[in-house]
């Protein structure tokens, strides 16, 4: 059972990921590092209720292994401002494209790191995955497109899989919860300087969209994405999350009328295809390991 809740959990994250596109092309009037402060204020307060209710503060407490919690944030502040400007000075299917490259790395890394041995089916699933994401986000070839902004799309993707690395590295010693909300305190921190940098009449207009940011896909989002982290391989994780560019378009086509492609719904089988195929390698390797993964996040 823990397996099946990994996997809902990551799938059901990388659905809500796949609302960041949608937020940041309507709060077109921002500064991007005042969006990424601003988002994750929010979700930060929204998590502090959460465990402030369900009395779970004593997650937060710090352990051993402090260092990688310093890195787990700054992982994530750099990733999501890669991603971000990435997404400015190309466009957004190309930054999507190169964002998700990341299961390229975890593949490369994770037996180095983790100690994770590559497979064949693994080999399979990533070529399915990835062939997906191309069909999906449709990647243009025009002239023009950004020298910078493509550098900044291949490092968020390699600045994911490290995130996704470093925390599994802690699985063991701090909770889902308490990783995403270590991550966005450092991460706040990082983009302080960003606070003021908008005017309060803009931030007013704005606000109910920061908000929703802050909550769906950053707090809940988070909060899911590194519980399920735990209960699943590493490279499973990093290719179901290949779910969240299918999500998006969907959600472009519904909240932004943007239509829907053959393509995107062929790409979007190729994806679910490999995850499915990486699930049912990792269901049969869990009961050696099901012990270590009960408990939870």
């Amino acid at each position: 059972m823990s397996i099946l809740k990994g996997y809902s959990q990551v799938i059901a994250a990388s659905i809500l990921y796949g609302l960041i596109g949608i937020f940041i092309k309507l709060i077109d009037d921002m500064p991007l590092g005042s969006i990424i402060f601003y988002r994750l204020l929010f979700g930060l307060a929204a998590v502090t209720l959460y465990l402030a209710v369900s009395g779970r503060f004593f997650e937060m407490k710090l352990k051993e292994k402090k260092r990688y919690l310093l890195m787990l944030g700054l992982f994530e502040a750099a990733a999501v401002m890669a991603n971000f400007y990435s997404i400015r000075y190309t466009t957004v299917s190309i930054a999507v494209l190169l964002l998700y490259t990341t299961p390229i790395y975890i593949t490369l890394l994770s037996p180095l790191v983790l100690k994770e041995k590559i497979t064949s089916r693994s080999i399979i699933a990533l070529a399915l995955s990835v062939t997906g994401v191309v069909m999906v986000v449709q990647p243009q070839t025009q002239n023009g497109i950004n020298v910078i902004g493509v550098a900044l799309g291949l490092a968020s993707g390699l600045l994911f899989a490290l995130m996704i690395l470093t925390s599994r590295k802690i699985k063991d010693i701090y909770t889902g919860t308490a990783q995403a909300t270590w991550s966005m305190i450092i991460s706040i921190i990082v983009f302080s300087p960003n606070a003021f940098a908008v005017s309060a009449d803009v931030l007013k207009n704005d606000l109910y969209l920061i908000i929703l940011f802050g909550l769906l896909p950053t707090a809940i989002g988070g909060i899911l994405y590194f519980n399920g982290l735990r209960l699943v391989r590493a490279q499973s994780a990093s290719i179901i999350s290949l779910l969240e560019p299918v999500s998006a378009v969907v959600f472009a086509f519904m909240i932004l009328s943007e239509p829907i492609a053959f393509s995107t719904v062929l790409g979007g089988g190729f994806i679910l295809l490999g995850a499915g195929l990486i699930g049912r390698e990792d269901t049969s390797e869990t009961g050696s390991s099901a012990s270590l993964r009960s408990h939870g996040r």
